[in-house]
């Protein structure tokens, strides 16, 4: 099932991104969150770089593998607090 195109699932990732390193400043975040919110826009630059599709530049993981990854991360970003 496809629900966004690809290209707009990239642009979506490097949103994602932006937002993983905006959100402690805007938030006030210290510590452990914010560290976390760090580390998760690296792992999600590096997994965007890395997947073959449009916006993935080495094109080593599988789009299937990203997928997967995403559905993980996201609910578990929810049950986290």
């Amino acid at each position: 099932m496809k629900v966004i195109s690809l290209k707009v699932h990239g642009i979506l990732d490097y949103v994602t991104i932006i937002a993983f390193l905006l959100i402690p400043g805007l938030f006030a975040l210290r510590g452990a969150p914010a560290y976390i919110s760090y580390i998760l826009a690296l792992v999600h630059l590096l997994m965007t770089l890395l997947t073959d599709f449009p916006f993935g530049i080495w094109k080593v993981i599988p789009l299937r593998i990203h997928k997967i990854v995403e559905m993980t991360v996201g609910p578990a970003l929810i049950a986290l607090p």
